[in-house]
């Protein structure tokens, strides 16, 4: 491997050995090379690594709503406000912890998934799966909070994919919300469950969730926060964001 410190943080990988043997695979190690004495191990419970990104997201969230806890109850504040991050995942992992933050009673709605053969794919492992421009399997909410619509749900209306909503009631089968800001603001939209069906190029298998078509506008997507404004945004990135080369 070259043996030089001033490497970059994606060249920090040892050499490949194309049908090399076990010798030439083993002196291409990190462990054979000078370097590997000033490596120092430190080794990382969980608890610190959720400590860690729990201190980050606490800034940032500290950062993003400034003076949560006098201006929390101002629907129209917390939806001119948000956080972007890369995937979904991320996303949703943001959303629970900025969600547990704001007070507030909080509501879970439980999706129903279906496939065309359980038998292969359990309903457990098909509840883990998060559809692009759907939501996840348990929807968590807050009333007078901020959603964002995933469908068409009446377009001539203004109620279309990405418009912003305050939560207004949460029922069992519906959800009663008000447009949030825009041309159509103060109109309300009582939100039904509705079935989505995974594309066949995003997964092996085709499946159906039955779920809100909304999720928690607190976390914004790349895709979903274009075009948008808002008075004050984070950034959220805990890997990389731009493809080799981009940046």
């Amino acid at each position: 491997m070259p043996e030089y410190a001033p490497r970059r943080r994606h060249d920090c990988v040892s050499t490949a050995q194309n049908n090399g043997v076990r010798s030439q695979i083993v002196d291409a190690t990190l462990k054979r090379s000078f370097l590997c004495d000033y490596v120092e191990v430190v080794e990382l419970t969980n608890q610190s690594k959720i400590s860690y990104r729990s201190g980050i997201l606490s800034d940032l969230s500290d950062f993003v709503c400034v003076d949560l806890k006098n201006n929390f109850t101002i629907p129209v504040w917390l939806a001119n406000r948000t956080t972007i991050a890369t995937t979904n995942e991320t996303a949703h992992f943001v959303t629970d912890f900025l969600l547990a933050r704001i007070p507030g009673k909080l509501k879970l709605y439980r999706g129903s998934d279906t496939a065309d053969n359980e038998t292969l794919y359990s309903i457990e492992f098909i509840n883990m799966l998060i559809p692009s421009e759907f939501t996840a399997h348990i929807l968590k909410l807050k009333k007078k909070r901020c959603i964002m619509l995933l469908k068409n749900v009446d377009a001539t209306n203004g109620h279309c994919n990405g418009t912003h909503y305050i939560i207004v009631s949460l029922y069992d089968h519906v959800i009663e919300a008000k447009v949030a800001s825009g041309p159509c603001a103060g109109s309300t939209l009582l939100i039904p469950r509705i079935p989505h069906v995974s594309q066949e190029m995003e997964f092996p298998f085709p499946f159906t969730c039955k779920q809100f078509p909304l999720k928690p506008a607190f976390v914004l997507t790349c895709n979903k926060a274009e075009g948008q404004t808002f008075e004050q945004i984070g950034i959220y990135l805990p890997r990389q964001f731009f493809s080799h080369g981009q940046l």
